[in-house]
């Protein structure tokens, strides 16, 4: 009967615990941005300036696609970065332009776990031509990322989303880790059973 009790209470702990990281959101706008496109050694635009503008407002050292995470481009949908396959990006529409937009993990991927995460929300032509974010300790790389309000009172538009990080590692999801949970207690229940006897 303990087992019993003890089992249903580590399920609903791992149930809370996975229902948890996938409701909560973080929300990205103009007025909540580390830095935009006219700042540091800027302005940065109207061409993309990744990594170099990345480096020189935060201090990092990316060179090339060294450390691009994730990138979704709005014409056409492209995706690139060693996290592509593990995100979706839904665009919000002004106008029939994308003022924002959802992104999501796909759950049963592999998700972003970095020491160090920097967002940049471009446009190519109204100033200023970038928007970028720290958000190392607001993410945790399953929750969504909420971009919204983008230009949306102008002619701009948002051309591309991208994440750059510093060594992300690849971590196994909640899931996977209240199953491992389970089995230990379980193992460790059993054990505790045989020397009783």
């Amino acid at each position: 009967m303990e087992l019993s009790k003890l089992l249903k209470t580590a399920f609903l702990a791992t149930a809370l615990t996975m229902a948890s990281a996938a409701s909560h959101a973080l929300l990205l706008q103009p007025g909540n941005a580390d830095f935009d496109g006219n700042d540091g050694a800027g302005p940065y635009g109207p061409s993309n300036c990744e990594p170099d503008c990345i480096n020189d407002l935060f201090g990092t050292s990316f060179v090339g696609n060294d450390g691009l995470l994730y990138k979704n481009e709005f014409d056409g949908g492209i995706e690139e970065g060693s996290f592509a396959g593990s995100y979706n990006m839904s665009w919000t529409l002004d106008d029939g332009e994308p003022s924002g937009g959802t992104l999501s993990w796909v759950v049963d991927t592999d998700y972003i776990n970095c020491g160090e995460c920097y967002v940049a929300v471009k446009d190519g032509d109204i100033n200023p031509r970038y928007y970028f974010y720290d958000i190392s300790t607001l993410w945790d790389g399953q929750e969504d990322l909420v971009f919204s309000n983008f230009w949306s009172n102008g002619p701009g538009a948002i051309s591309h989303i991208s994440l750059w990080g510093v060594s992300a590692v690849e971590v196994p999801e909640p899931g996977t880790i209240g199953l491992l949970g389970l089995g230990l207690l379980g193992l460790a229940y059993s054990r505790k059973r045989k020397a009783n006897h």
